[in-house]
């Protein structure tokens, strides 16, 4: 039973990590590569938007440890001031990702909110699940070897009902497939780049349960963080 624990425990975090890597450095790769036109990632998003009818969301610029995301309740799009002001390929990715989610409403507006909490629980309760265990093994209300069984099943719960809700992500790529197909017909060398840059945002937050103590010390405790612009 113990191995089974410390085997689920390693493969989450194996999981993760890929996760991580493959976005990291895909989009290190992307932010080298200019894109094949000089529209920005906020122009090339409205263009987008634009295109499908959508004309009520914003883009705002913020930079702060959680950015870069679409906001279903304001209507917003976060973006940071390399992503909204950026001509590379990876600023196209993250905007045109992002902005692909405005398009998610009727039955997949749940879904999205759904997706959104998977990826909170993802950034906070792997650090503060961390704390109570220790906490609780002080106390000598736990022994070790049932906190390391509490902390695996933390840890592969979290992390499957993040995988469990990543098909929403590839839905908010595949609506963008008929505009980047149009908009980029004569670029196809850039067009598959960016493809693989728009895989790599779908999971990039497979990669937060390594990201969790991040998250947690800079955005969730109080004094901590930039808050949202109004």
């Amino acid at each position: 039973m113990f191995i089974i624990v410390i085997i689920a425990l390693c493969l989450s975090l194996a999981v993760a990590r890929w996760a991580q890597g493959r976005h990291e450095s895909m989009m290190l790769k992307g932010f080298r590569a200019t894109a094949p036109t000089a529209h920005t990632g906020a122009e090339i998003a409205l263009m987008f938007l634009k295109s499908e009818g959508v004309e009520d969301v914003k883009i705002v610029e913020h930079n702060a440890v959680v950015t870069d995301y679409f906001d279903p309740v304001r209507r917003s799009l976060f973006l940071r001031r390399e992503v909204a002001e950026g001509t590379t390929l990876s600023a196209w990715a993250i905007a045109l990702h992002e902005a692909a989610h405005s398009l998610q409403t009727g039955e997949n507006l749940g879904e999205l909110k759904w997706r959104q909490s998977c990826i909170r629980m993802s950034r906070y309760v792997p650090t503060a699940a961390v704390f109570v265990i220790i906490s609780l093994i002080i106390a000598r209300i736990l022994v070790p070897r049932v906190a390391l069984l509490v902390l695996a099943a933390v840890f592969a719960l979290v992390l499957l009902l993040n995988l469990g809700s990543v098909p929403l992500e590839f839905n908010a790529n595949k609506r963008l497939r008929k505009f980047l197909d149009l908009h980029l017909k004569n670029y196809p060398q850039a067009t598959g780049r960016l493809y693989e840059l728009l895989f790599s945002m779908a999971i990039r937050e497979v990669g937060d349960l390594l990201r969790s103590p991040r998250y947690f010390f800079f955005s969730a405790l109080p004094g901590t963080g930039k808050l949202r612009p109004r």
